[in-house]
This record gives C-alpha cells, structure tokens and sequence, in this order.
C-alpha cells in the first residue's frame, strides 16, 4: 500500500541517514520502525473493562475509606415555607 506523509525535511533527513546506516531503504526502516513499535503496544498489560475489575483490585481494596457516623452528624433546620 502506498502511504504519502508529510515529515518536517530535517526528520525525513536524519530517516534517510538511519536507513543507509542499516543498509535499508527508506520504506523498509520506516517498516521495521513501525512494525517494532506496533509489536511493543502489544505488551501492555490488558486494561480492566469493568467497575468490578477495577474497584476490585487491591488498589482499593486495601484503601481504608473511613465514613462519617450519621448520628455524630449535624442537624440541619429547614422549612417548607420561604
């Protein structure tokens, strides 16, 4: 597939230089290069998909969240008049 990129001329520069160093052309370390970077995404550690998952973990599960004790709470006057 052809692909046409825009790259700032000292980038597409310093690829070239890279690519002969490597004995490649250009297209093909632009391919190595990307193939390396797709390949590492692939490394990461799933993400959680649900609430469960996520509030499950130890994370919060071992966080202590203490709560207020209604009766110690303050009362609140209030009417239904203006």
């Amino acid at each position: 597939m052809n692909v046409t990129l825009k790259l700032p001329d000292h980038l597409c520069r310093e690829a070239k230089h890279r690519a002969i160093d490597e004995s490649k052309s250009l297209s093909a370390w632009i391919t190595s290069l990307l193939e390396r970077e797709l390949a590492a995404g692939r490394e990461l550690p799933p993400k959680p998909r649900t609430l469960i998952e996520i509030f499950g973990s130890s994370e919060f599960t071992d966080r202590d969240f203490p709560l207020e004790d209604r009766r110690a709470g303050k009362v609140r006057e209030f009417s239904f008049e203006d």
